[in-house]
């Protein structure tokens, strides 16, 4: 039998550990590749490399005025 010591967060868990994580610098490598775009909307790869694990987000973005909005993000953890 095996046993794991997995945890698991409420969204208010996970959204309270980010806000604390702001402004800090991760030891990772980022790599960033576009992989559609035009004038109003962008499809972004953004893979964070740690030591350990691999974090890898899809995020939309539109462009609203002159800046550009993340409308939606999708994780994924190797």
């Amino acid at each position: 039998m095996q046993a794991t010591n997995a945890q698991s967060k409420s969204r208010s868990g996970v959204v309270k550990s980010l806000k604390k994580q702001k402004g800090e610098k991760l030891n990772c490598t980022v790599s960033t590749d576009i992989l559609e775009e035009s004038a109003d909307y962008m499809v972004a790869k953004v893979t964070l490399k740690f030591e350990d694990f691999t974090k890898t987000d899809l995020v939309t973005l539109v462009r609203e005025d002159n800046d550009w909005k993340v409308s939606k993000s999708i994780n994924s953890y190797k």
